[in-house]
């Protein structure tokens, strides 16, 4: 079975490295401080009920947050608790990709590499796309803890492949991981090739495609047999509690509507999200380097060993790392882009070996380095960056929330019930920061590639839930009792209006469809049954909640 001895043995290595704990505790503290003391509601915080205890996780398959609630009740809007076990998850995934790397390597990796990999990891701005949505901090940082978990138990095991226990547990902690959040699959994925290569460049194994090939399937027979063993516990529940099958989650495949069809609106949204999006969204900008280092490091391993396979295995790991949108069709949300953190963090990682390891002057190796320390403070920026634009849009909307309810007390009557529809638009204040700008470089790109010419200052929005509205998403969104999440979203700020229903809205769409928007003078107004509340109507409003 499991024999855990000698990942202990790693993880307490890195441990009782003094500068590698110390970096990687300013680091983490750098990066996740401001967002630790400042809680903010975001979507789906006030739905935490509805997800976890009634069953729609396990509509989406999502059973193992489920079971952690059961045992932890720990998914409440609860600032702090939730975010601080994300982050010691986070940590202790730096800590295990680098006892993984260690052990692969043949501890040949010098320990600044992994000093710079574990830092760059926890710091990838990427990652607030998905840290403040509540409910998933958690679970994101778990899986990318339980992964490289998963591959040093394989790792640990690999002579003893008649033994079949090794690889039942993995594949069992492979569907807990995958119910978790099925974009784990690509970072397990990716984690196979870093194994790989790093196996090709530090050990003595055979480096002939075929063994290396062979390898390579070891790791993934696991990863088959997690997917069947997660769908089987999927259906089993489903079928033991009658539920159906929820389509909140973003999971279709696009390609049923042809190859030629899907395949130009595939080209145009991964230019546009993993190309454009680099002159001016940081963690895109580093991908695109990383993914740029990655073929310089693929041709110059590939001449100095005189091997086309470590060129396949650099090619596989960008490959691994888009799986996802080749798989679906269309390109994969910034929020499960996980393994981005660990392409990343791993490609820097290489490149700083390769300059510690090449006969390059000290003055070289010690720009590198600063060069690397550069690139580190601006991801620190970055990650603030974003954290504080999310607390700022939540203090606007808090203001917002307290304008509205105090002339609903001071004008309206309170024994109504009070309906809230439109969508709410942040300032400028906050989308000077998450929109480019039509006259920008990447505003004209925009067009160009897309045709669009939209009204206003700004071309698009380049980042995708960092920025987003909470007072725009709980108007629209109503899962329990046909109760607004708006309702309840006043109710945590003191405000416990009483709540509309459906029949309500749809009579209060026709009402407003031609009244001025919040904050204009009669954004607010009453009938005999309700009073309405107009953050404005639109098209996308009314479709979202079936109003036309």
């Amino acid at each position: 079975m499991v024999n855990l001895k000698e990942i202990k043995e790693n993880v307490k290595y890195f441990l009782n490295s003094r500068w590698f704990m110390i970096a990687l505790l300013i680091v983490t503290i750098m990066s996740f401080g401001f967002t630790l003391t400042h809680p903010s509601i975001s979507v789906d915080d006030t739905a935490m009920d509805y997800y976890y205890r009634q069953n729609e996780l396990l509509r989406q398959g999502r059973f193992f947050q489920v079971f952690i609630d059961k045992i932890l009740g720990i998914y409440n809007f609860r600032p702090f608790v939730l975010d601080y076990l994300a982050i010691l998850c986070l940590v202790a995934a730096a800590i295990l990709w680098c006892s993984l790397f260690k052990k692969i390597s043949g501890n040949k990796l010098k320990l600044i590499v992994y000093l710079f990999f574990a830092c760059f990891f926890v710091s990838y701005p990427l990652i607030t796309e998905i840290f403040i949505y509540m409910g998933s901090n958690f679970e994101t940082c778990l899986g990318l803890a339980m992964i490289p978990f998963i591959l040093f138990i394989l790792s640990s095991d690999t002579k003893n492949l008649n033994k079949p226990g090794t690889y039942i547990v993995a594949s069992f902690l492979i569907a807990l991981t995958l119910s978790l959040y099925e974009s784990f699959a690509a970072v397990y994925l990716f984690g196979i090739f870093a194994i790989l290569i790093l196996r090709f460049l530090y050990s003595d194994d055979s480096r002939k495609f075929k063994d290396v090939f062979l390898r390579g399937l070891y790791y993934v027979i696991p990863l088959i047999f997690g997917i069947v063993f997660r769908f089987l516990i999927d259906m089993t529940l489903k079928i033991l509690l009658h539920l159906g099958t929820s389509t909140n989650a973003s999971k279709e495949i696009h390609w049923d509507i042809g190859i030629m069809q899907n395949l130009p609106k595939l080209i145009k949204g991964m230019t546009l999200s993993y190309f454009y999006n680099a002159l001016v969204y940081l963690p895109i900008t580093f991908l695109v380097i990383t993914v740029g280092a990655t073929f310089i490091l693929m041709f110059w391993h590939g001449f100095k060993h005189r091997s086309l396979t470590i060129a396949v295995l650099y090619l596989g790991s960008i490959v691994s790392v888009f799986s996802l949108t080749i798989i679906q069709g269309i390109e994969t949300p910034y929020r499960a882009c996980t393994v981005f953190s660990v392409f990343t963090a791993f490609v820097f990682m290489l490149l700083l070996q390769f300059v510690e390891e090449g006969k390059f002057r000290i003055e070289i190796k010690r720009a590198f380095v600063v060069v690397l320390c550069i690139f580190l403070i601006c991801q620190l920026n970055d990650i603030n960056k974003w954290f504080y634009v999310d607390y700022m849009r939540y203090e606007e909307e808090v203001n917002v929330v307290n304008q509205v309810a105090m002339e609903i007390r001071s004008n309206y009557d309170l024994e109504k019930p009070v309906v809230f529809l439109g969508d709410y638009k942040l300032s400028d204040n906050i989308n000077q920061y998450t929109s480019a700008e039509k006259s920008s470089l990447t505003g004209i790109l925009y067009k160009n590639l897309t045709g669009i010419d939209p009204e206003g200052k700004y071309a698009y929005k380049f980042v995708q839930t960092n920025g987003d509205s909470f007072l725009d998403w709980s108007v629209g969104w109503n899962f329990e009792n046909n109760v607004s999440e708006a309702h309840k979203f006043f109710k945590d700020l003191g405000y416990d209006f009483k709540a509309d229903n459906y029949t309500m809205r749809k009579e209060a769409y026709l009402l407003t469809k031609d009244k001025p928007q919040w904050p204009k003078k009669g954004s607010i107004f009453e009938t005999d049954e309700f009073i309405v509340v107009n953050f404005g109507i639109s098209d996308k409003f009314a479709n979202q909640v079936n109003l036309n």
